[in-house]
C-alpha cells in the first residue's frame, strides 16, 4: 500500500472517530425502538430538545409513557419544553447508580441552563423510600415526591440512559399556571403586652389632686371614720369671755393686751367721778 493510501485511509478514520464521538447517541432513534414512549419522543423533537440532548457527551433522560403524559401534551410548546427540560438530567444515572446514592440527593436538570429556573425550579430531588422504592420531583421547597422509578429502557454506558417514570416532573411555577411556592414568612416577635397598673393597698394615702384622671378622685372631707373638726377650743380648754356689746369700742388689733367687759366700765366710772369733782371745785 503507497503512502498517500495510507494517508487517505488514516484521514477517513480519524473523520469517523470525530463524528461518532461528537454524536455518540440519538435520544431520537434509541427511543423509535419503544412505542410506549412515541408521544414522549414526539414532544422532544416538537421542542427541539433533541438537539440539545444529542449534543451532550454525557446524559439522563426521565421517559414518561404515553398513558401517563397527562396533560402536557395540550400545553404551549414553550411550557412543554420547561416541563421536559426537567427530565433532562445533566450526568449518567443508570439504577445501579441510583441505588447506590445517599437516601436524598439533588440532580441538576437542563432546565438550569436556560437561566430562567428560579428557586429550585431546575433541580430534580431523588428520594429513597422505607419499602426500597425510589422517587422523583422538583427540588422546589413543598413540591410533592411522587414520581416512581419504574426501570430502565436503554442505557449506553456512559454516555446515555433512559428511565422510565411512573408520571411528569411539574416544578411548581414553571407551567405559568401554578406561581413558585414561596418560603414561609419569620414568625414576627409578640407584642409586648400592656402592663396593668398596680392597685394602690388598702392603707395606701389618698393620691394628691395632680394624679392622673383615671385614680380615685380625693374626698372633699374627712372619711366616715375620721373624727369631725370642732369649731372652736376642745372641752378641757378655759372657756372665752363674751364677745363686746354693740356699742363697745372696737378692740385694738395692735398688739395690746386684751381687757374684759368689766374693767372697761370700771374705768368709765372712775373718769366720770374725777369730772363731777372738777366741777363741784370750781363752786366753792
Amino acid at each position: 500500500m503507497s503512502s498517500s493510501v495510507r494517508s487517505a485511509a488514516l484521514i477517513l478514520l480519524s473523520c469517523f472517530l470525530l463524528v461518532s464521538t461528537a454524536t455518540a447517541f440519538n435520544i431520537t432513534k434509541l427511543l423509535e425502538r419503544y412505542p410506549e414512549f412515541s408521544n414522549f419522543n414526539d414532544l422532544l423533537s416538537k421542542t427541539e430538545l433533541v438537539h440539545e440532548i444529542n449534543s451532550r457527551k454525557t446524559i439522563t433522560v426521565l421517559a414518561v409513557s404515553n398513558d401517563a403524559l397527562g396533560g402536557i401534551s395540550g400545553k404551549p410548546v414553550e411550557v412543554q419544553k420547561g416541563i421536559l427540560s426537567n427530565h433532562v438530567v445533566l450526568d449518567y444515572y443508570d439504577i445501579l447508580k441510583l441505588q447506590k446514592m445517599k437516601n436524598k440527593s439533588v440532580l441538576t436538570t437542563l432546565y438550569q441552563t436556560t437561566g430562567v429556573a428560579s428557586e429550585g425550579q431546575g433541580f430534580v430531588d431523588v428520594t429513597h423510600n422505607k419499602d426500597g422504592s425510589i422517587v422523583f420531583g422538583s427540588a422546589v421547597k413543598g413540591s410533592p415526591q411522587d414520581t416512581k422509578l419504574m426501570g430502565s429502557v436503554a442505557a449506553q454506558p456512559y454516555n446515555i440512559s433512559v428511565l422510565s417514570v411512573s408520571q411528569p416532573i411539574v416544578a411548581p411555577g414553571i407551567d405559568g399556571s401554578l406561581s413558585p411556592i414561596a418560603s414561609p414568612p419569620k414568625a414576627s416577635a409578640p407584642a409586648p403586652a400592656h402592663k396593668k397598673k398596680a392597685s394602690p393597698p388598702a392603707d395606701a394615702p389618698a393620691p394628691s389632686d395632680d394624679s392622673p384622671a383615671d385614680a380615685p378622685a380625693p374626698s372633699d372631707g374627712p372619711t366616715a371614720d375620721a373624727p369631725a373638726p370642732s369649731s372652736g377650743p376642745s372641752a378641757d380648754a378655759p372657756a372665752t369671755s363674751d364677745p363686746p356689746t354693740a356699742d363697745a369700742p372696737t378692740a385694738d388689733t395692735n398688739d395690746k393686751p386684751h381687757t374684759n367687759s368689766a374693767g372697761k366700765l370700771s374705768g368709765a366710772s372712775f373718769g366720770l367721778a374725777v369730772v363731777l369733782a372738777s366741777y363741784l371745785a370750781l363752786f366753792h
